[in-house]
């Protein structure tokens, strides 16, 4: 048996599809290098002409780079079920050179009977599935290849596509493009900034109290308040990352060391600039030195609660969720949960990190412990203890959700 294998390629930007005995499987990756190119899939539908007959016509459609990656994934495990599926046969009637000509039975028998009935699949993933199968058979109808194919779940199996989807409690991650989906909807630039520090910079809700727009003395040391980043950023116009003392006092104290701890913050230059915005036409007039304010009418201008963060997160939550159920949002992508909260920017923001640390220094996830640089250097960014009883936990933590982050970058959480 030849499997197949999917390799992304910088030179011809498209995934490359071959056999593990390297022969091209042309129209996958022809199919990928389309998607790529153009970022939308073509979808058959059937219009009316203008003399009111019915006719089919290929739509496309605009897809997020997840769904390019899913649809990339569930292709691969589709093709890797034919050579698995024909090896069962025992003869020839099924050939991969030839898949691009099955009858629909055979695709909807891999829909229906394999992945529903077989290995289980839930209704999230049965959903990506089917985008991959039907803009991949469109894509070869629309140029030529083949015929339409209906491909589709059975009515009898919707039921159990359903009973197959596993209830969970939601998940402490969120993927990027959540994540700027709630940016996106935050409703103001100062709550789009509140929720950025926690995914961006890892800052905890009372955390954003510590973010001054003057100059702060540490000890005997003077510190840069960002005003002072503003004017470094306007006179490095190449530099992309900044530093910021965040102070021990605004910080979570810790059991173990028995007061909070100050730490470096290192800001991009995008997010930079989106508080030189803030500050430049957003912040009310104020003699406080916080940087981010409250702008209701009754405290305009005076400084954020430790709650403001968390607050900002729940408000956009819930426009997040009702665009979810209304079907605006992108339905391949990850859902916001009503369990989750502001802390689980957090938590993305330290997954991020932990993640590419481990591939910074070609360390297996499952082999990083406690005392490893790569655990220390996770636990100082975010504030944490790397000492005491419950520091393991921390690390148990984000190797779980680094796992969960590599099932969505591969298109493949289900």
């Amino acid at each position: 048996m030849s499997f197949v294998i999917g390799i992304k390629s910088k030179q011809h930007s498209c995934t490359i599809f071959i056999r593990e005995d390297q022969s091209l499987l042309i129209l996958p990756t022809f199919f990928s290098k389309a998607i790529v190119k153009t970022g939308a899939v073509w979808l058959r539908k059937i219009s009316e002409d203008d003399n009111g007959f019915s006719r089919p016509i290929y739509e496309e459609n605009e897809i997020t780079n997840t769904t390019l990656i899913q649809i990339h994934n569930r292709l691969k495990t589709f093709l890797n079920w034919i050579v698995l599926y024909s090896s069962t046969l025992g003869n020839n009637s099924i050939d991969m050179n030839r898949h691009h000509n099955f009858p629909e039975e055979l695709l909807n028998l891999y829909i229906n009977k394999h992945l529903i009935n077989e290995i289980k699949c839930g209704e999230h993933s049965i959903n990506q599935h089917l985008l991959a199968l039907r803009s991949y058979y469109d894509y070869l109808a629309m140029t030529g290849f083949t015929n339409y194919k209906n491909i589709q779940v059975a009515p009898k199996n919707k039921k159990q596509a359903r009973a197959n989807t596993k209830p969970r409690q939601a998940i402490k991650y969120l993927t990027p493009d959540l994540r700027r989906l709630l940016y996106k909807n935050a409703g103001s630039l100062r709550n789009e900034l509140l929720l950025r520090t926690g995914g961006e910079l890892g800052l905890r809700s009372k955390e954003n109290k510590g973010l001054l727009l003057k100059y702060f003395m540490v000890g005997h040391k003077s510190q840069s308040g960002f005003l002072s980043l503003f004017t470094e950023m306007q006179l490095k116009p190449d530099k992309m990352e900044f530093k910021y003392l965040l102070q021990g006092k605004f910080t979570k104290a810790n059991k173990y060391s028995g007061g909070g701890k100050s730490r470096l913050l290192y800001i991009h230059r995008t997010l930079l600039e989106r508080f030189y915005r803030y500050v430049e036409y957003e912040r009310p007039e104020s003699k406080e030195n916080t940087l981010l304010l409250n702008d209701s009418p009754g405290n305009k201008g005076t400084s954020i609660c430790e709650s403001s963060a968390s607050r900002a997160f729940t408000t956009t939550k819930k426009r997040i969720i009702s665009l979810q159920n209304l079907g605006k949002t992108d339905p391949n992508g990850q859902k916001l949960d009503v369990e989750h909260s502001h802390h689980t920017l957090r938590h993305s923001y330290g997954t991020d990190f932990f993640y590419d640390m481990c591939n910074v220094k070609n360390i297996a996830i499952d082999d990083v412990t406690p005392t490893s640089q790569i655990f220390l250097a996770t636990a100082k960014i975010m504030g944490h203890s790397a000492k005491g009883k419950g520091a393991p936990e921390t690390t148990k933590a984000y190797i779980r959700s680094c796992y969960i982050k590599d099932s969505f970058d591969k298109g493949i959480y289900d």
